[in-house]
């Protein structure tokens, strides 16, 4: 029963909206208890999430066709580990900027450490090659 469940949710069109709706209720219930600007600054730190993804995969592709013109094998995997670099450090600069100017409070380790980790994560991606979906099948 519960495996026909999970089967009927995954063909769901409403399950992501579910999957995303924290991250925009969240900052709004903030907002309406009467933290406007702490509410905008957590919703922008979201925000920042799916930002860094994107601003990372345009950086990626800008540099694997401009600067290097490298391989498409390459190119992939520059953009899988620079998407990886911004969703691990993007957040961490908008919420310093959003603790300091908009009193958010997050609390987060030194951008030192954010900066060290991202760099090991791009690496990570880096390195794993991504799967060829014409290979498999």
């Amino acid at each position: 029963m519960l495996i026909e469940f999970f089967k009927k949710m995954e063909k769901s069109k409403w399950l992501p909206w579910v999957g995303t709706a924290p991250f925009i209720l969240i900052p709004f219930v903030i907002m309406f208890d009467g933290e406007v600007a702490r509410g905008v600054g957590i919703l922008a730190f979201f925000a920042s999430m799916w930002g860094g993804i994107i601003l990372g995969g345009k950086f990626a592709r800008i540099i694997s066709t401009c600067v290097f013109k490298v391989s498409d094998d390459v190119a992939k995997r520059l953009t899988a580990a620079f998407c990886a670099f911004g969703f691990l450090f993007i957040p961490v600069l908008v919420g310093s900027f959003t603790n300091a100017n908009l009193g958010t409070d997050i609390e987060m380790h030194s951008l030192n450490a954010h900066f060290l980790w991202a760099c090991v994560g791009a690496g990570i991606f880096f390195c794993v090659k991504p799967e060829d979906p014409k290979a498999n099948g």
